[in-house]
């Protein structure tokens, strides 16, 4: 079933309801939006767009993006969602990948003038007529979406996810995290990204409502406004709610405490800024889950309801199955690749051969981590983000887990150098609370000695300002080794 067919039935129903209320504060009423959608199908077909097409949408969050993204759907289109702030050349190379029909922007971009194909979302749809409902959600296609992984670890590749994995998905959150059609989120979340989409998915098939704000700016108006609209959902990355907690705790607890739940993704979440939310907001059920664009929303914990537990991300969302090792002889408590299989798992890649990357019909992860007797899993790191110290391995997040426990470190990164030596060795980059100085580094040396095997310390320590990551807080190392090459 197309997912966007549930948005039509909830705005048959609920016509009046606000769905979205815009970075303007300007609200919409699902039937506002469906009328919009339409006329949007409509203008795509008199540029000769049709079922099994792919459309490439680049825009911010916005409304205009949401009318854009179901009038695809509906139309029973690919959507392509690429970040806004992409460079022409990332855009190019989606759109010669996947051999799209058309680009969607909300606004011309001199850099961007030599790709062709480009459309500018109009500003008034009024011209185009609405396309007739028979003629919409048709199920011709059942490719949903196309969403290119970063590249961090090799070049982009077409993560390819169907209606079918898409409303597994929709329907496993629903259960666990109990979203009700009266819940209402703010969302600071990229809805080109599949944390912040996907709940844009579960919203429009409740019938809920979401607001949209750009990123995580002024978070005291943020704040505020979550107090002000009976907000309940507020989801977000780990890296945000580390700054909130950081300079705004008692803006937080003060505002955010009728806040229903919290879901929080893209990377662990230290124990401390676990506990620390959880203090401030005794009344709010705090989540956190594991998975990739291939395999979203794979395994998940509520940590009010397993506080002992908050050093891993959970056990398996119902219908998906994980397992560390290999699938025949899976291994607990031992350290090994991540496995997923389940409805809202991937096909493979956009044009390519995906075989490589699947094992009896699991996904191969390339995540390393640990099952415990309980089922519990913890994540370990990246399997290509090992680093072979003469035949000994580790891999980043056990050096810098022991980092973060100094409390002169703020934030901190590892990775391994060449070493002509050992093959590798390790180097950590250190956000100090306070100066950085001489003393710090022998000091932090001295401590992760007494805490690690010694072929596990860093054998120097880089003093930074901040951490490069990604939007959704994931690190980025090749961007540090990068660094090392100067």
């Amino acid at each position: 079933m197309n997912i966007a067919r549930n948005f039509m039935v909830i705005a048959e129903r609920l016509p009046d309801k606000i769905f979205l209320v815009g970075t303007d504060n300007v609200s919409h009423s699902y039937s506002a939006i469906l009328r919009r959608a339409r006329q949007f199908a409509s203008l795509l077909v008199s540029r000769g767009i049709g079922a099994g097409d792919r459309v490439i949408l680049t825009f911010p969050s916005s409304v205009d993006y949401m009318i854009a993204y179901l009038g695809v759907l509906m139309l029973d289109c690919t959507a392509l969602p690429v970040d806004f702030r992409s460079r022409p050349q990332h855009l190019d190379y989606v759109r010669t990948n996947t051999r799209a029909s058309l680009w969607v922007t909300p606004r011309k971009r001199p850099e961007y003038d030599t790709l062709p194909d480009q459309l500018v979302f109009p500003g008034d749809l009024e011209q185009y007529p609405e396309m007739p409902t028979a003629r919409l959600c048709t199920n011709k296609n059942p490719l949903a979406l196309i969403m290119f992984t970063s590249g961090a670890t090799g070049i982009p590749k077409g993560v390819c996810l169907s209606h079918a994995n898409l409303q597994h998905t929709i329907e496993s959150i629903t259960s666990w995290a109990h979203i009700e059609e009266s819940d209402r989120e703010l969302t600071t979340l990229s809805l080109t990204h599949l944390f912040g989409l996907a709940h844009c998915h579960i919203y429009w098939t409740l019938g809920g409502t979401v607001f949209l704000e750009e990123r995580l700016h002024d978070v005291p108006r943020l704040l505020q406004k979550i107090d002000r609209n009976d907000i309940s959902s507020f989801p977000g990355t780990p890296g945000g709610f580390k700054m909130i907690i950081d300079q705004f705790a008692e803006l937080l607890s003060r505002h955010a405490s009728r806040v229903k739940y919290i879901i929080v993704n893209s990377a662990p979440m230290e124990q401390e800024y676990i506990r620390k939310l959880l203090e401030l907001l005794p009344n709010t059920r705090v989540y956190m889950y594991y998975g990739l664009t291939e395999a979203s929303r794979s395994s998940y914990i509520c940590y009010n309801d397993h506080r002992d537990q908050q050093v891993t991300v959970g056990r398996p969302t119902p219908g998906a199955d994980i397992c560390v090792g290999v699938p025949s002889a899976p291994v607990v408590n031992e350290i090994g690749e991540i496995l997923i299989r389940g409805p809202h798992l991937t096909s493979g890649y956009w044009g390519m051969d995906s075989s490589e990357y699947f094992l009896d019909g699991w996904f191969r992860t390339s995540d390393l981590g640990i099952i415990d007797s309980d089922g519990f899993l913890t994540w370990k790191g990246r399997l290509k983000e090992q680093i072979n110290i003469d035949g000994l391995k580790l891999t980043p997040t056990e050096v810098e887990t022991v980092l973060m426990e100094h409390e002169r470190v703020k934030d901190s990164a590892v990775v391994g150098a060449p070493d002509p030596h050992t093959g590798e060795c390790i180097v950590a980059f250190v956000v100090p609370n306070g100066e950085p100085s001489k003393a710090l580094e022998i000091e932090l040396r001295k401590y992760c000695k007494l805490r690690l095997e010694i072929y596990k310390v860093p054998t120097r320590i880089i003093f930074v300002d901040e951490i490069p990551r990604t939007d959704t807080g994931k690190t980025q190392r090749m961007s540090l080794k990068e660094r090392l090459l100067r």
